[in-house]
């Protein structure tokens, strides 16, 4: 059977397609690389916010409307959690597999007997009798735990790949939904990451970008004291040591000084930081129901940059929070021009039904947000031109991803440097041919707002 997965939102959910590609594969079936030729389509959905439910169901739609005679539909991962009945009453939709059953997306399509190769899958197991807790409280369904207790991955077209540390969340901001179907966090267990991240190491990844929805927070259910420290270092101790590590999704208060240690002394792990902060202003941050310490976030930023002075620092904020006044958003601008981030992302508030935000007074008008985010876009914009010159004239590590052609025939290499996180930040231009999959050092010689070009040194 061929089949086709598309990936929608997050690279949590890019995991989970993963896993879903490496089990289907192990079984037998053939990917297929246009949903067209595909018998079976997967669309692993996304259920964050308002706008990415309604790409999600735009996608289904679409690619139900245009199903052939004997052409299956599955809508697994988060919205297909926290939207099933919705999910599952559209047309055209043959299955629906949640979050927690995506590992049985083999028992969906087992029309006939597994093929020979379905024994070829890898299994590496967690700790013995390790059992995965429900979320929210509901009740697990069959096969819940199976993610915790195997690893079956097949490694994307490209030098990175992802592993998810961690799942679910033991926050409760205002403003998010993800607890409500992902429950609280359950940290996959050392041993298993350890394992994972070789397999990966071993079938060509040359970067592992570690996400988890709260990632300083893993370990902590295991008993770890200071987890994510001590899984990093553990990490580079049986990972070459030209393989990058990247840290996605890390709160700021989960930063400790052992953590900073290891990241500045660790050659494997990239000096890049994506820490979701959210707001600037206390009263903002009360109201999300987030730590308000900007103070001792800036006092964190300051101690990075002095461990590891060109550490790239990413964050996200949300404009137009309920009650955020223009005095509220101007601290956020000035906190931005004192943060000096590398790289921002910007959320428009979307008010989400079933979260305390939704009930909050003085919800801010649509045009107010869509004129704030410009402001703080148009901000931050500066201020990433400004660190992007800092590398004009320098020379910097670049994996290689892709290669091609300048307009004038010269051939041209695309990559990625330590300051870019895939799919997510800029990229570098590197003139001349290199092969995929190499990390090469060139200099910079020309800078915009997010990319760099450079001459092999």
């Amino acid at each position: 059977m061929k089949y086709h997965i598309v990936t929608l939102g997050c690279p949590k959910n890019a995991v989970d397609s993963e896993g879903m590609d490496g089990i289907l594969a192990a079984e037998g079936h053939t990917p297929a690389t246009d949903p067209e030729d595909a018998d079976l389509i997967i669309v692993n959905t996304c259920s964050f916010i308002a706008a990415a439910r309604a790409e999600t169901l735009d996608v289904l739609a679409g690619l139900a409307a245009r199903k052939r005679d004997g052409q299956r539909l599955i809508a697994a991962g988060c919205m297909a959690e926290s939207h099933g009945d919705q999910v599952a009453a559209l047309a055209g939709v043959d299955a629906v597999l949640s979050t927690r059953q995506w590992m049985r997306i083999g028992d969906l399509v087992a029309s006939q007997p597994m093929p020979a190769a379905a024994q070829q899958r890898v299994l590496i197991p967690l700790t013995p009798g390790t059992a995965a807790p429900s979320a929210a409280g509901a009740a697990q369904p069959p096969g819940y735990a199976d993610w915790r207790t195997m690893a079956i991955r097949r490694t994307r077209a490209t030098p990175s790949a992802y592993l998810k540390i961690s799942d679910g969340c033991n926050l409760r901001c205002a403003f998010c939904t993800i607890p409500s179907f992902k429950g609280d966090m359950a940290s996959k267990p050392l041993g298993a990451v350890l394992g994972e991240a070789q397999e990966l190491v071993a079938h060509g990844a040359r970067e592992i970008v570690l996400v988890a929805q709260h990632l300083t927070d893993y370990g902590r259910d295991l008993g770890l004291a200071d987890g994510l420290a001590t899984l990093l270092d553990a990490l580079c101790q049986v990972l070459p040591p030209t393989v990058w590590l990247r840290l996605m999704y890390a709160y700021p208060h989960g930063i400790s000084e052992r953590l900073i240690e290891v990241m500045a002394t660790r050659p494997q792990i990239v000096k890049y930081l994506d820490m979701p902060l959210q707001h600037a202003h206390p009263a903002t941050l009360r109201r999300m129901r987030r730590p308000p310490d900007s103070e001792r976030t800036m006092a964190l930023i300051r101690d990075l940059r002095a461990a590891m002075p060109d550490i790239a620092l990413r964050s996200t904020f949300i404009v137009g929070f309920p009650g955020e006044t223009s005095e509220e958003f101007q601290t956020l601008l000035a906190f931005l021009e004192a943060g000096q981030f590398d790289r921002v992302g910007a959320f428009r508030y979307s008010r989400e039904p079933g979260t305390p935000a939704a009930t909050l007074p003085d919800q801010v008008r649509p045009q107010v947000i869509e004129k704030r985010w410009h402001a703080l876009m148009q901000r931050q914009q500066t201020i990433s031109r400004a660190r992007s010159a800092r590398w004009l004239g320098r020379s910097i590590d670049v994996l290689i991803e892709g290669q091609g052609a300048a307009d004038d025939g010269r051939p041209l290499a695309v990559g990625r440097s330590f300051r870019d996180a895939p799919e997510i930040d800029g990229q570098v231009f590197v003139w001349g041919t290199v092969p995929v999959g190499t990390i090469v050092s060139a200099r910079v010689t020309r800078t915009t707002d997010y990319d760099l070009w450079a001459e092999r040194t």
